[in-house]
């Protein structure tokens, strides 16, 4: 391998000595050829720094301006790399930080065939990539096609689909008010499209209520998924946010109860926030005793697991009140099973007719935004998780 490093830096060598001679549009392709075939050694090598070098010149090179061929192998370019350094990338995620960077200098074209390839790449480090939504931004969602919709053999789901999901997951606590519309209506357009799961409506419906939305339009949006996943304790969870704690309480409450039910197989830090949400329900009406109950219980798991105590929890138990009531179990003989039956019966599904209307008034309400997050994580709630 060394050899080969040796003659393909030799030919860039010449490339380089011909173009500065003659700076024509052959001779600086031929040195952006060059400039890619060495770099596709880095890659498949795993010489990062050597990479980022190479690349950075490619840019005062080109101006970014590449041909589709040359923009195709560069994003396999990226992919390969990122597969080979992927264990130092999981122990220093600040390394995708600066390939980042070059792909938004070299403007690949989202046309390319290996497009999808880069996405991909950089998938994989979804949960440790604090650049991830940057990055899906960039990208751009509207760029999978049909093929990337289709489920793969022995596949839960889509890549497209998966992708929808987990920038949903890492984006629903910021501030981006226009991206989680634009998310939202990439997810509607798509259920008449393509074979979405079940899980679609239950993240549309989880981005309409961070939007604030009409709850019952909601409800109607998240029923398929109740019907087909009605023992899944965040169902239930996601039902009790489209009512609200004065006029619907006995409705809320209910579903907290049964997602508290159905989540008893799941470890207490799975079902924590219910409780949480339980105990902010309870001081919203100011019942203080019953909504000391459930936060102490909140409180214990959260301590247990070593996790941070949110500041507006932590404002809560330094009232007076709090130190000076006593925790009262509320009354949970009534039947909120059937309750809940109820709900889901007094619910219709969502028509074509509705999914039209909301993805219009969703564009109309929040306009595509084109300014860039400039460190996104600073925008999110520190200590507070809203779902």
């Amino acid at each position: 391998m060394p050899n080969y490093i040796e003659q393909l830096t030799s030919t860039l060598q010449t490339s380089y000595t011909r173009y500065k001679d003659n700076p024509s549009p052959e001779n600086r392709a031929a040195l952006t050829d060059s400039m890619l075939e060495i770099n596709l050694l880095y890659a498949h090598e795993g010489m990062d720094e050597e990479f980022g070098k190479n690349m950075m010149q490619l840019i005062k090179l080109t101006n970014s301006l590449l041909s589709d061929e040359q923009t195709n192998r560069l994003a396999d370019n990226f992919s390969i790399l990122t597969q080979k350094i992927r264990d130092r990338i999981f122990q220093h995620p600040e390394i995708l930080d600066s390939l980042f960077t070059l792909m938004l200098e070299l403007k690949i074209n989202p046309q390319c065939k290996n497009y999808v390839a880069l996405y991909k790449s950089i998938h994989r480090f979804r949960k440790i990539w604090k650049g991830y939504i940057d990055f899906c931004r960039w990208w751009n969602f509207e760029n999978f096609t049909a093929l990337d919709y289709v489920i793969e053999p022995g596949a839960k789901m889509s890549l497209a689909e998966s992708a929808l999901i987990f920038y949903t997951k890492r984006l629903i606590n910021t501030d981006f008010h226009e991206d989680l519309a634009k998310l939202a209506v990439t997810f509607i357009r798509n259920l008449s499209k393509y074979p979405l799961t079940i899980y679609s409506n239950y993240y549309i419906a989880k981005l309409l209520v961070r939007l604030k939305y009409n709850n019952a339009l909601i409800r109607r949006i998240l029923r398929p998924f109740m019907i087909t996943k009605a023992m899944k304790p965040w169902g239930w969870h996601l039902m009790s946010k489209t009512f609200n704690c004065n006029d619907e309480f006995i409705e809320k409450f209910s579903c907290l109860l049964l997602a508290l039910e159905f989540g008893k197989v799941f470890p207490a830090t799975i079902v924590n926030d219910i409780y949480l949400d339980l105990a902010m329900m309870f001081h919203n009406i100011n019942e203080l005793p019953q909504t000391k109950f459930f936060l102490e219980i909140f409180l214990k798991i959260r301590r247990e697991a070593g996790y941070k105590i949110p500041f507006y929890v932590k404002k809560i138990t330094e009232k007076h009140w709090y130190a000076t009531t006593a925790p009262l179990r509320p009354d949970t003989s009534f039947n909120y099973k059937e309750n809940c039956r109820n709900i889901l019966r007094r619910t219709t599904t969502a028509d074509a007719a509705l999914y039209e209307w909301l993805c219009q008034d969703l564009i109309t309400r929040f306009p595509e935004s084109i300014q860039w997050s400039q460190e996104w994580y600073d925008t999110m709630n520190e200590g507070e998780r809203i779902f």
